[in-house]
């Protein structure tokens, strides 16, 4: 049988764009199933937002591997999950993607910051990074922690919205690539 993880890797290799709707609950990510995307994205953002709470990880792992769960459960297209910052050190992230991947999940994404986060979006937010080696080790410890060799590491990083510029962005992308990440992520505003 093939895991939604396999099936994300396959449509990753055959399409030049592969499309991924938003989702924080299972009618909004029926809703992107229903409108052919490829995948669907859990974000803290969206999970907090309908809790009326920031997006400052105030909610926790388990919430958003509930909410990540019940969208596998019922979708029959691959899950990809925002982790934020791997919910603290290399030995929870090793547990975080044990657990998301337990659950069907296809893949998860991490981001370079200190925990507690706050929103990348925020105008005046605190955008404080964690080292890149700090960070290269919880990708190593995410590779080294998932069964199937198709679950997807995203790296993050937020050196954009840290404002130190594409070329420390680059530097940092380069890392994690080398760390084992199947996926970078360069946010920006």
């Amino acid at each position: 049988m093939t895991s939604m993880a396999e099936l994300l890797e396959k449509k990753v290799k055959s399409n030049s764009i592969i499309k991924v709707g938003g989702a924080f609950d299972v009618m909004s990510a029926m809703l992107v199933e229903k409108h052919d995307f490829d995948a669907i994205w859990v974000g803290g953002f969206g999970v907090s937002a309908v809790r009326a709470l920031p997006d400052a990880s105030i909610i926790s792992m388990t919430e958003i591997l509930d909410v990540s769960r019940n969208i596998a459960n019922r979708c029959k297209i691959p899950v990809l999950v925002d982790c934020d910052t791997g919910y603290g050190g290399p030995s929870n992230v090793a547990y975080t993607v044990k657990k998301f991947e337990d659950a069907g999940i296809a893949g998860i994404s991490i981001e370079d910051k200190h925990f507690p986060k706050q929103n990348s979006l925020f105008d005046d937010g605190k955008q404080d990074l964690i080292s890149e080696k700090d960070f290269a080790a919880k990708i190593i410890s995410a590779k080294d922690a998932k069964k199937d060799p198709n679950f997807m590491i995203i790296a993050r990083t937020e050196a954009l919205i840290a404002n130190l510029g594409m070329n420390e962005a680059i530097r940092r992308a380069n890392s994690y690539e080398k760390a084992g990440a199947d996926a970078i992520f360069i946010h920006s505003k």
